[in-house]
């Protein structure tokens, strides 16, 4: 046997069991493997002795049952875990570790609301510098003292959509989702979800949502993008609010407010779809009725319908921002009008309202200083559609095809382009 060394993996003689020691040989993996035979306690109980392993058995155990995880062929699992770890002496989660989610446990949607959630570039847990001392043995039953500052390697505890802050020495969350610690104890956010048909509901969904079916009658917030494979339809109260960038099929009389880009693949019917980025629709789409407005370009292919139904295409500043300054607005008149008061939740609208105004101010900055966009529409665009880009205004008295709208001095240009 070769001397023991930080990271080794060790195996049996058939090669039925893999161990694999930690580089601080404060805790070991076991992976056992398909072979035909049996695999019995001792052997596995033969194969920890002859590489030394004799501390922390009880603590995986307790590690593993309290995590549900169970032993599986194949996949390496925790077989001894020291009680001394250097990474829990130097972090600070700001979640519950204990309540969170199970790493590689699947969850219904309506299931989500009882844990803790992050939204993008939030700080999930804090790395500390200040000297810490801890005693203890390792799996080997070597005593352990750490003194002074605690150094750990950030690699070994981050795991799927985070990354560490040097500045402010954080791990942050890249996306919004669930934060949780998977089985080697990296810190994870959970940040993908997948529902069929919602109906008749309010929602707050953190994370990337793909919605395989249809949804009506109901309030959505999406921290993450969302995709809609089916109708979106009756959604026009709340509306669907998305902090991030939407694809959908269908829409028909909704809502729909997106602070990155739209995409529609087919129709939108009576509806507001507004989006801070670009506003776009696939070949032999449609819009009639409602509203689209973009806060940079809008790329669509048929607008409005030989019924004469009022379209309006419109270029805004920032109209997700407007949307979100509007509806926290709203809420800060509804909690100063109740009978209760309620000063932490005042305090929290107020804040953020002050924060939309600040980014709102940047955008209108930022308009000034680029170039006007232009509203392209490469199939038809029927009578009693207005077209908009900023203040100006663009009313189309006939059928026209393949056109493209700009702003001159003058106000709006429309330019009809032949297209091969």
């Amino acid at each position: 046997m070769n001397e023991i060394a930080d990271g080794k993996v060790y195996t049996n003689t058939d090669k039925s069991l893999y161990l694999k020691i930690s580089k601080d040989n404060f805790s070991a993996y076991l992976t056992i493997e398909d072979k035909g035979n049996m695999i019995d306690e001792k052997e596995i109980s033969n194969l920890l002795s002859s590489v030394g392993v004799k501390n922390g058995l009880e603590e995986a155990i307790d590690y593993n049952i309290k995590r549900e995880i169970i032993k599986e062929v194949g996949e390496p699992f925790l077989i001894a875990l020291a009680s001394v770890k250097k990474a829990e002496a130097s972090i600070k989660y700001n979640f519950d570790i204990e309540t969170c989610m199970k790493a590689d446990q699947q969850y219904e949607m309506d299931e989500l609301s009882q844990f803790e959630k992050v939204e993008k570039d939030q700080a999930i847990a804090e790395i500390s510098s200040k000297e810490a001392q801890s005693f203890g043995a390792d799996i080997f039953g070597n005593e352990v003292a750490m003194n002074g500052d605690s150094q750990i390697n950030v690699e070994d505890i981050m795991g799927n959509n985070v990354h560490y802050s040097a500045e402010t020495n954080q791990v942050l969350a890249t996306e919004a989702g669930y934060p949780y610690l998977n089985h080697e104890n990296k810190i994870c956010v959970k940040s993908t979800f997948i529902s069929q048909d919602i109906h008749d509901t309010s929602k707050t969904i953190y994370g990337n949502t793909t919605i395989d079916g249809v949804v009506s009658n109901s309030n959505l917030e999406i921290f993450g993008n969302l995709w809609v494979k089916g109708n979106v339809r009756g959604c026009n109260k709340g509306g669907i609010i998305v902090h991030g960038d939407v694809i959908l099929d269908y829409s028909e009389d909704s809502n729909i407010y997106a602070s990155g880009k739209i995409s529609i693949n087919k129709n939108a019917r009576n509806s507001l779809i507004y989006a801070n980025g670009i506003i776009e629709a696939e070949e032999n789409s449609s819009i009639s009725g409602g509203v689209i407005q973009s806060g940079e370009r809008i790329n669509v292919f048929t607008v409005g319908s030989p019924l004469n139904i009022l379209t309006e295409v419109e270029i805004a500043i920032a109209p997700f921002l407007k949307e979100q300054i509007r509806i926290t607005n709203k809420k800060l008149t509804q909690a100063r009008n109740k009978v209760e008061i309620d000063e932490v939740l005042i305090t929290s609208l107020v804040e953020k309202l002050k924060s939309l105004h600040s980014q709102f101010s940047s955008e209108l900055e930022r308009s000034h200083n680029t170039d006007p966009s232009k509203i392209i529409i490469k199939g038809e665009v029927f009578p009693n559609s207005n077209i908009r880009i900023l203040k100006d205004i663009l009313e189309i008295s006939k059928e026209k095809h393949n056109i493209e709208i700009s702003v001159i001095e003058s106000g709006l240009e429309i330019n009809e382009v032949d297209r091969i």
